[in-house]
């Protein structure tokens, strides 16, 4: 009580001192543009010669955002808008005294801010709430991109959720005058309302890559809010008529893969994704017999950890248009098409004279479905549902010739749905329910869980004060009655705009919180009180572009029993210069160690970490430039009795090697010494056994791009992961204090553990949403107990397990109702 009393003064004076300081008074009337109806549309060509541009009135006077914030650009943006019933038209003239200065590195669609081009950017907020909206982006080379928003700082502009995919119509040109695009935006890619007269949000951005100078139209505050919350508006727009969105992309597959000591095995696939507007503003996306096969490998690590190891999430149908759905935090879509529940009781149920035959390791997916949209009102609906197939081992009864099967996984259904309203102030609130179901008698192993969650922002109207919050709960349904309720809640307050700023946060996890059927939470039974203080600057001095400094206080508890378990005190900062390097540090000590409940592997035990102080150092050179480099370094110190540190380095480095081509290389090495871990729990003295390891791991990626065309390119990605863990022979007795107490172990827990991967992917867009890839993939898994301590060595020593490559190719061709309509 004593330190939560000490932090909420701490954030008082801090409030008080910031708000009298903050000099973050700049302020721009917000900017309007005027759309102009056409009864004949421009072609798109990049040649603005169309007569019909000459009635468009014209929106420039263009503000910087970076370097210089709030100055005039450096040099002129002019852009127009038509519209008529099928599309919104975009002109935009990018003026440039040096235009062969024009950077035109080509990549692959969807690049963004990460390609080394100039580029022009529209951002449309179709219900003008500052909060929701899409953002087109188009480089000086042609290649598309496209994203929608999310909640983040307007540090981020021009990023969102890029997996979402629109289908738009855009031509670049390079003139003596500089460079202009030409954009149609379908508004079958667009949700808006069904009125008379339309109120969008709109911003435009450019980006002078070789000066780094990234402008706008509407003029937007770095220093509150995010970038759609400075959005000017677009007047004009009026009787438009929502479309029938209606698309249909079919698919075809073709797989041969060929694992070391099997035959060659061959596979065809066919599917269908739909996506049909119900009314002017919701859709429903659906995907028949998916396939997934052509996704990029998972970056497979050795885990000694207590923890789940998280997966990004890289199947396109449930990475796209999926930001309702991270409301609340309880959706982790990687929950459906896993491994299912009981695969690892599969070789238990094997039997004398009986071998395990087949033991899928993922549930098969049935289909998937996700309808979404918003009122005019503002609100927000998300519903989402999946269902996968019952999977089955198969054992073999070997003298009969007999296969049965064992269930590992029934008929599961996944279902989420979202309620988010939007309020004033970029404020929102939302509510999200998450349910599974298993068709199965409910037991241990299946049962029915169910996941309801809120969370809010409220913001004043100069968005530089805030609250935040959260909260879920969860249930378990075994049998007819509730097991296993369990709740967590999160409130955060304070300045969040301005120069300085200071937040304090109050967070809570019961001990059976459990939103992991379709969820992913690292740990549950956690209190933790904290304080957070930043400086940052943004007008450019001396050779310093802009820096962020933070310093964080927190204090942790377990939620039951209400016992201290550590607290701790955390630096960060970041300077980037004005020759676009950026230098970032960051620190956390622990002054009292930390009481670790979770690594014993036993309700109410704890290890007792010693006192530890962490310090990362991190440069980056300038990304635009053809050599990049980065490096990052981490030291860790532990004051133990046995010598306890860690180190580990990251070396980054990409050659430009012409506009069409990119090479990488990332090699990352990290070492802890004398490192205390969990080993077993022996069953004869009751004893939970930790040993002493040094733990090594090696990662070498490779990647390369050749981009032949902005719709024609060819990838290539190499990782290699080696790690191990190497016990000394020094095994320990965990005691009720926390400490260790040497013991004699005779199991062997060393590992060392190799993942090899290589995807090679050519992606052909032939045709608007339509695409062709050939994907080569190539992959090794080992892992046994023999240490290896040369590289070659292990090299050679994971070339002798079974390899599996794969070659498959992947037809999707878009197929839009309206376009169809025309042509017939």
């Amino acid at each position: 009580m004593k330190i939560r009393c000490l932090l909420s003064v701490i954030l008082v004076i801090i409030l008080y001192v910031s708000a009298k300081a903050d000099d973050s008074r700049v302020s721009f009337d917000r900017k309007s543009v005027i759309a102009v109806r056409t009864q004949e549309p421009p072609k798109i060509d990049g040649y603005l010669d169309d007569e019909v541009w000459k009635a468009a009135p014209v929106a420039d006077k263009f503000i910087q955002y970076s370097p210089f914030s709030g100055r005039p650009a450096s040099f002129d943006t002019e852009v127009r808008i038509l519209y008529d019933d099928e599309a919104v038209y975009f002109a935009a003239v990018m003026y440039d005294p040096n235009p062969d200065s024009i950077f035109v590195h080509l990549g692959q669609r969807d690049s963004g801010n990460g390609l080394n081009s100039d580029k022009f950017n529209i951002e449309i907020s179709t219900f003008n709430d500052g909060i929701n909206g899409e953002t087109f982006s188009l480089s000086a080379s042609g290649v598309q991109s496209d994203s929608k928003a999310r909640q983040a700082s307007a540090e981020s502009w021009g990023r969102g959720d890029m997996s979402w995919d629109a289908v738009w119509y855009s031509r670049v040109r390079v003139t003596d005058e500089g460079w202009v695009a030409e954009i149609k935006i379908p508004f079958s890619a667009l949700r808006f309302p069904r009125v008379g007269e339309q109120a969008w949000g709109i911003n435009f951005w450019r980006e002078i890559r070789r000066y780094r100078e990234e402008s706008s139209w509407s003029y937007v505050n770095r220093e509150i809010g995010t970038n759609f919350s400075h959005l000017g508006e677009i007047k004009g727009l009026s009787n438009l008529i929502p479309p029938l969105r209606l698309s249909l992309t079919p698919y075809v597959s073709g797989y041969y893969e060929k694992y070391d000591g099997e035959k060659p095995g061959y596979t065809y696939n066919g599917g269908l994704d739909i996506k049909y507007g119900i009314n002017e503003s919701f859709t429903l996306d659906a995907t028949l017999i998916p396939d997934f096969g052509q996704v990029q490998s998972d970056d497979q690590v050795l885990n000694l950890t207590p923890y789940e190891t998280k997966y990004n999430e890289r199947r396109p149908f449930f990475m796209e248009g999926t930001e309702l759905f991270s409301r609340g935090d309880i959706f982790y879509s990687r929950r459906i098409g896993t491994r299912p529940k009981l695969y690892g009781q599969a070789a238990g149920q094997v039997g004398e004279n009986e071998e395990l035959i087949t033991n899928p390791q993922e549930s098969a997916l049935i289909n998937a479905s996700k309808l979404s949209g918003r009122t005019r009102g503002g609100l927000g609906i998300g519903l989402f549902n999946a269902m996968t197939k019952p999977m089955y081992a198969e054992i073999e009864q070997l003298s009969a010739g007999e296969i049965r099967s064992f269930r590992t996984e029934p008929f599961t259904n996944f279902n989420m749905v979202v309620l988010d309203q939007s309020l004033k102030n970029n404020s929102f609130v939302s509510i999200a329910n998450t349910n599974v179901w298993r068709n199965a008698p409910k037991d241990e192993f299946y049962y029915t869980a169910n996941v309801t969650a809120t969370d809010f922002r409220l913001q004043n109207s100069t968005r530089k004060y805030s609250v935040s919050g959260k909260a879920a709960i969860s249930q378990k349904y075994f049998d007819s009655a509730t097991a296993d309720l369990g709740h967590t809640y999160e409130l955060t307050g304070g300045k969040t705009g301005g120069i300085f700023r200071a937040e304090y946060k109050i967070s809570a996890i019961s001990d059976t919180y459990d939103p992991n059927d379709m969820g992913y939470l690292r740990r549950n039974n956690e209190f933790e009180n904290s304080v957070t203080l930043s400086y940052n600057t943004h007008i450019p001095f001396w050779k310093i572009y802009t820096t962020r400094n933070s310093l964080s206080f927190s204090y942790n508890q377990l939620y039951e029993p209400r016992v201290f378990t550590g607290s701790a005190i955390s630096y960060n900062s970041m300077i980037i210069l004005s020759n676009y390097w950026s230098v970032r540090l960051s620190a956390n000590y622990k002054p009292g160690g930390e009481d670790d409940y979770y690594e014993p592997r036993m309700t109410g035990r704890y290890y007792h970490r010693p006192r530890e102080l962490n310090a990362t150092f991190t440069i980056d050179t300038d990304k635009s430039k053809i050599y990049y480099i980065n490096l990052r370094s981490t030291v860790a110190k532990k004051w133990s009795e046995y010598d306890q540190g860690s180190f580990s380095s990251r070396i980054e480095q990409e050659v430009k090697l012409s506009t069409r081509m990119i090479m990488g290389l990332e090699l990352d090495y990290s070492n802890s010494r004398n490192e205390m871990g969990w080993v077993a729990f022996d069953q004869v003295t009751n004893d939970i056994v930790f040993g002493k390891r040094d733990n090594t791991t090696i990662t070498t990626t490779i990647q390369s791009e050749y981009i032949f065309t902005a719709d024609s390119y060819l990838t290539f990605r190499l990782r290699h992961y080696w790690s191990r863990a190497d016990y000394d022979g020094l095994f320990f007795r965990l005691l009720e204090n926390g400490s260790l107490s040497p013991v004699t172990y005779s199991g062997n827990p060393d590992r060392n553990y190799n993942a090899f991967n290589i995807d090679m992917v050519y992606t052909w867009r032939f045709a608007p949403g339509s695409e062709m890839t050939l994907v080569w993939k190539n992959a090794i898994y080992s892992s046994d107990s023999l240490i290896a301590y040369d590289y070659m060595d292990n090299l050679r020593n994971m070339f002798e397990y079974p390899v599996l490559n794969s070659l498959s190719l992947k037809i999707l061709y878009y197929l839009d109702y309206q376009s169809l309509k025309k042509r017939g």
